[in-house]
This record gives C-alpha cells, sequence and structure tokens, in this order.
C-alpha cells in the first residue's frame, strides 16, 4: 500500500500569528534591540535625573538649609520636584533669611535613624510613622504663609534588605522616578502669629506606590531611600496658585534625621518594635498577647 503524505493544512492570519513558529521568531535580534532601546533611555534618565541628586548636595546648602541659595547651573541644583518648586538658584530675602525651623520629636527620629527608619507605602496610601512635625521662629506675625512637604530621593540606588547582616545593601540602579507632588498643609495659610504659638503637623500625609493615584497622596518606590522636605512660602497677595512658585519668596528646610526607605513590608524586625512601642496607635498590637478570649 502507497503511503502518500497528508497536505500541510493552512492556517488563517490569527491563527498563524500564536503558532509556535511565529512564536519563536517573535523574540529575534530586532525585537531584542528594540528592548534596549526602550530601556536605554529609562536608565539614563535615571541617572541624569534630577531625582538622583545625591543626598550630600541636598544638605550641603547648610544644616537644615534653604533651597535655591547657592550659585551654581540650573542643572547641577535642580531638584525632582521641577517644576513644582523652583530650581532657579534664589537668594532669599532678608527677612526669609531670618526664618528658622526645629523637628519636633528629633529624640524619636534618632532612634529610628540609628536602625534605619522605614516606612510602608499601599496601594490606597499609608500614613507616616514617626510624623513630620515642626516649629517656625523669625516669622512676621502679620504675614500670612503657606507650610507644604514633598519628599524626593536620595540616591539613584534600589536596595534590599540583607537579613543575615541586620544591614540596607544596594541591589542596582533605582526604578525610573515617579511624577513628584507637593503635599499642602490643609490649614494653609497661617499666619505668621499662628506659627509662633503652635507646631506644625503633617500627620495627614499618606504615602503610596500606585502611580495611577488619585488622592494626592505621595508616590514612592519601595525598596528606596527618601529625604522629606520643608517649605515655607510667604503668602502674597495675588498668591492664587501654587503651580507657579517662581516669583515667591520661600525656604525649605532639610533634616537628614528623617531620612528613610520606603517598603511594602517591615524589613528590620527592630523597626517593627520600635514602631509599635512607640506608636500610640498600636496600643493593640502591645496589648494583644495580654488579652482574653473574652476580650478579644
Amino acid at each position: 500500500m502507497e503511503f502518500t503524505a497528508s497536505p500541510k493544512p493552512q492556517l488563517s492570519s490569527r491563527a498563524n500569528a500564536f503558532s509556535i513558529a511565529a512564536l519563536m521568531s517573535s523574540g529575534g535580534p530586532k525585537e531584542k534591540e528594540a528592548a534596549e532601546n526602550t530601556i536605554k533611555p529609562l536608565e539614563q534618565f535615571v541617572e541624569k535625573s534630577s531625582c538622583a541628586q545625591p543626598l550630600g548636595e541636598l544638605t550641603s546648602l547648610e544644616a537644615h538649609a534653604e533651597f535655591g541659595s547657592g550659585g551654581g547651573s540650573p542643572s547641577s541644583s535642580s531638584l525632582c520636584t521641577e517644576p513644582l518648586i523652583p530650581t532657579t538658584p534664589i537668594i532669599p530675602s532678608e527677612e526669609m533669611a531670618k526664618i528658622a525651623c526645629s523637628l519636633e520629636t528629633k529624640e524619636l527620629w534618632d532612634k529610628f535613624h540609628e536602625l534605619g527608619t522605614e516606612m510602608i507605602i499601599t496601594k490606597s496610601g499609608r500614613r507616616m510613622f514617626p510624623t513630620i512635625r515642626v516649629s517656625f521662629s523669625g516669622v512676621d506675625p502679620e504675614a500670612k504663609y503657606i507650610v507644604l512637604m514633598d519628599i524626593v530621593p536620595v540616591d539613584n540606588k534600589r536596595y534590599r534588605y540583607a537579613y543575615h547582616r541586620s544591614s540596607w545593601l544596594v541591589a542596582g540602579k533605582a526604578d525610573p522616578p515617579l511624577p513628584a507632588r507637593l503635599y499642602v498643609h490643609p490649614d494653609s495659610p497661617f499666619t505668621g502669629e499662628q506659627l509662633l504659638k503652635q507646631m506644625v503637623s503633617f500627620e495627614k500625609v499618606k504615602l503610596t506606590n500606585n502611580e495611577l493615584d488619585q488622592h494626592g497622596h505621595i508616590i514612592l518606590n519601595s525598596m528606596h531611600k527618601y529625604q522629606p522636605r520643608v517649605h515655607i512660602i510667604k503668602k502674597k497677595d495675588h498668591t492664587a496658585s501654587l503651580l507657579n512658585l517662581k516669583s515667591e519668596e520661600f525656604r525649605t528646610f532639610i533634616f537628614p534625621e528623617t531620612v528613610f526607605t520606603a517598603v511594602t513590608a517591615y524589613q528590620n524586625q527592630l523597626i517593627t518594635k520600635l514602631k509599635i512601642d512607640s506608636n500610640p496607635f498600636a496600643k493593640g498590637f502591645r496589648d494583644s498577647s495580654r488579652l482574653t478570649d473574652i476580650e478579644r
């Protein structure tokens, strides 16, 4: 009996696109080259981005210094918050230069800083603990001021926690920078008299890793280090929007002890313990071991 090979079945254009041969050929050199060309600009952006400005440059302005008081080209002095915060070097007026800012609960921040502060970020947003609380001096009692906060990357690196060494290690380049956001304190504008009598607390600031967040939370990358900054702007009669601050008088204050690593789960158990022991809202965690079944 003579055997004849059956004709090769013809695939439709849609079926042919998903055939094994088509899938195997799809990873060819052209696609690989295209992928490299797509990734490369992002890496260059991370390296050259103002978000990658080292903390040393941020704090070199002077301890808790004002931003924009030094010289240098715009590229060297630019920060990742541009254009929300002006990057043009600005010499503060004599009046603004008198303003000083101090960090409240500094002792608590120092305890966390010694261990390596971590802050939880979630899709829905998580509040910071410790909270950024500051007080001002040297303001004009009759003037009005807007107080705001932002959080900028410390460097252009991504980190991982080495449990066997109980320390943070560099894991590679930072992820592409996320949209920069300013958090304007909801009680702004303050009168100078109010600022002299009360501290300003940013307890409502929430951190998120949701790039599509629509609630105004500050968007951060997990396993990256960040530096919170506090800004004070003297409100003028014509100040209607905070989108253009280039004509406004402002000062920026940086507290190095508030640097933290953004995480989706605590890495250092000592940080977890210190958070539970120090946070009044964590009372349930402290008392849960002593509760009876009825009390639960």
